[in-house]
């Protein structure tokens, strides 16, 4: 057993001053916070998802229900909570499936860990300056996973090596290394406590989420080793774009030094940093991207180009007499079938074909409803009446208590062209994507449809032309901003000239990866982050070096959170949207506005204030939102920094109050201007000129 620390803030670590903030926590992200903190670097670590306990990982169809995010782009249909652990996408003709949770996709997949192979590294697109040393990274990043294989070879293994000796070339091991612990095995009668790792009890849920605590997703290793070495991890905190912080503008008394990049978790609230480290993986990452993109950042035309799903198809093969115990196993069955007779791990056997492409058999975990992959999406061959007596002989084993018939997962990885493209839709606001194209496609349909008939199942293949969970690229490592987004080192490249980079700004996650690697890439993921973590630390400690002595100076205060409710404290919060159109130099202008007027600014004002002329601290507040302005640019002006004052008094004229508005704007091309506004009110003749007065803004623009 090994002891594992608990995941939590502690209270002094809830500043808000961070030389580091990591936005995500899969293989890119947790391995960037990991290799920060132990170096002594201040990280936060930021996760759009919540903590996954082992008890929490949905065990049967209606726990499941409630765990998944899906969203058609097509229809516009979007259902299930935001921060849910699957998340679908679904597009054209292809579906995307990711995690959403601490520890990224490691809480879901089935943990297989193989090295990438030659042939993905001697890609022209792959960056030389990673081969250096590759090698290294890559057995660090395994170290730290403690990837084992299993000295039990299961049922599915057995018959998928018999049946497939003929159809595949054996050039990788039947047994494959997982990140999943074989200890010695213990009985399942008490939920494992959270602090511990406990031993596989082959039970075939590995792609539910673990319930027995025994894979080494990465909230068990590179985010355990983070925290103990102080790194703050805050859950169910989605950002939306990174902005760099716009020095010296609203910001009052004299400061010495500012964090170089702001990243926003709403259109109000920000933290500040000098590092940012991208890890929200491919969709992720590139969304954020293309936001910051709107809000002036310069960035590669490639930014959401070289898109790659791995090769990834799926199929499922169903009503087999053979023995392949590939469905899971619940807490009762455990105790009534012997170790070498369960499903094993989801994934325990893997067979590459001389034609260049993976096929791996899988478990069927016991909470997916395997209606999905009898005919609602999929389609069936051989056609006729076999699926039909097939489908009446499996309801009445389920109905009279004999289970499922045999059945199995079968995924297909391969080299498809890369050449798939990400875009956030300006009209909807929303990411979309097209998957590349994939040459092998009918080959890996043949091969299922070889293996199904030695299987003397039914196949039912994915409706989709790609079915995805190894999504790569979309931030493609490149030697200069014409080829991608980013360098080898995860630096994100400023266009202005081709090799220059956004000092602080880096991505480390599977969005690097410029090909599709043939194989399931986790490892190689870790990897490139283990390499990209290499140069970020070193790059950090240097830059800290240099200003160690102005840091020393700066005051703690100014490193302040807009609006202060990261945590979800307790302090009274009133949100005001305002709509506000017009025109400006005889084009139309609309003024969109989220306003927050928050209880805290109470704390930082003198109440003698208040009774000689200042406004009263719950009328003043921040503001976000985007202004369409077409007399200025064609797309809209997002407001990165906002003030407002709902009761401004002057002396010179008492009689008469004012609304102020400072708005500082980004635009697209890189500019920036400043909108000042304020609406006129006199109390005395409210009354009569009431709606004309709350409804006309006065403005002028920097």
């Amino acid at each position: 057993m090994e002891k594992q620390a608990e995941i939590e803030l502690r209270p002094e670590d809830r500043g808000d001053d961070y030389d580091a903030i990591v936005v995500g926590s899969g293989y890119g992200g947790s391995v960037a916070a990991c290799r920060m903190s132990t170096a002594g670097i201040k990280v936060c670590l930021l996760e759009k998802g919540r903590r996954w306990k082992a008890e929490d990982f949905p065990t049967d169809i209606w726990k499941i229900m409630s765990a998944v995010r899906y969203q058609n782009q097509n229809l516009g249909i979007r259902f299930g909570p935001e921060d849910a652990l699957f998340q679908l996408h679904e597009q054209n003709d292809s579906l995307a499936a990711v995690a959403c949770g601490l520890g990224g996709g490691s809480l879901i997949n089935a943990g297989v860990m193989l090295p990438t192979p030659i042939r993905a590294r001697r890609n022209l697109k792959w960056p030389k300056e990673w081969e250096r040393d590759w090698d290294v990274c890559e057995s660090s990043a395994a170290a730290m996973l403690r990837i084992q294989s299993s000295s039990v070879k299961f049922p599915i293994a057995k018959v998928m090596g018999e049946i497939a000796e003929a159809e595949f070339e054996a050039n990788i091991e039947s047994s494959v290394k997982l990140s999943v612990n074989f200890d010695v095995e213990e009985p399942p009668s008490n939920p494992p406590r959270p602090e511990q790792i406990n031993s596989c009890f082959a039970c075939g849920n590995c792609l539910a989420g673990c319930p027995y605590n025994a894979k080494n997703s990465t909230d068990k290793n590179y985010l355990i080793s983070a925290i103990q070495a102080g790194c703050t991890i805050r859950t169910k905190c989605q950002v939306q774009s990174v902005i760099k912080n716009p020095h010296g503008i609203f910001q009052p008394g004299g400061i010495s030094r500012k964090r170089r990049w702001r990243v926003y978790i709403n259109e109000i609230d920000y933290i500040t940093s000098d590092w940012v480290i991208l890890s929200a993986g491919v969709l992720g990452t590139t969304e954020i991207l293309f936001r910051s993109q709107m809000r002036g950042l310069r960035l590669s035309d490639t930014l959401g180009s070289g898109f790659s799903c791995n090769g990834n198809n799926l199929a499922y093969v169903a009503g087999s007499p053979a023995p392949l115990n590939g469905y899971g196993l619940n807490r009762k069955q455990l105790s009534e079938i012997p170790f070498q007779d369960r499903p094993g791990p989801s994934i325990s056997s893997s067979h590459t074909s001389s034609l260049g492409f993976t096929v791996q058999s899988a478990i069927l975990p016991r909470a997916y409803p395997y209606m999905l992959f009898e005919g609602i999406t999929t389609y069936t061959w051989p056609t006729g009446y076999k699926y039909f007596f097939h489908g009446i002989v499996d309801r009445i084993k389920r109905f009279i208590g004999l289970g499922l018939s045999q059945s199995i997962i079968l995924n297909a990885m391969g080299y498809d062209e890369s050449n798939g493209k990400i875009m956030l839709e300006k009209d909807t606001d929303k990411i979309c994507f097209h998957p590349p194209q994939d040459p092998l496609l009918p080959r890996k349909i043949m091969a299922f449809q070889k293996l199904t008939k030695k299987l003397g199942g039914i196949l039912f293949m994915s409706r989709y032309r790609s079915t995805a969970v190894h999504l790569l690229g979309g931030c493609n490592a490149s030697s200069d901003s014409s080829g991608g987004v980013c360098n080898h080192k995860g630096q994100v490249f400023d266009p202005k000239t081709p090799a220059t980079v956004h000092a602080g700004l880096y991505v480390c996650d599977a969005s690097l990866i410029p090909c599709s690697v043939g194989i399931n890439p986790s490892l190689t993921i870790a990897t490139a982050a283990e390499h990209a973590s290499r140069y970020l630390v070193q790059d950090i400690l240097e830059y800290k070096n240099k200003i160690s002595a102005s840091v020393a100076a700066v005051d703690q205060n100014q490193f302040s959170v807009a609006g202060k409710n990261l945590e979800n404290d307790n302090e009274s919060t009133v949100l005001i949207k305002e709509t506000m159109r017009g025109y400006v130099g005889g084009m139309p202008c609309t003024v969109h506005l989220k306003m927050k007027m928050q209880s805290e600014n109470l704390k930082s004002c003198d109440k003698r204030s208040w009774f000689v002329g200042e406004p009263h601290p719950l009328l003043r507040g921040k503001a976000g939102g985007y202004v369409v302005l077409r007399a200025i640019e064609k797309d809209r002006l997002h407001v990165i920094d906002g003030e407002m004052d709902l009761c401004v008094v002057d002396g010179r004229t008492p009689y008469t109050q004012y609304m102020h508005y400072r708005l500082l704007l980004a635009a697209a091309s890189g500019s920036r201007y400043i909108l000042e506004g304020k609406k006129i009110m006199n109390p005395f003749q409210f009354a009569l000129y009431a709606w004309r007065e709350t409804t006309t803004l006065y403005i002028c623009y920097i």
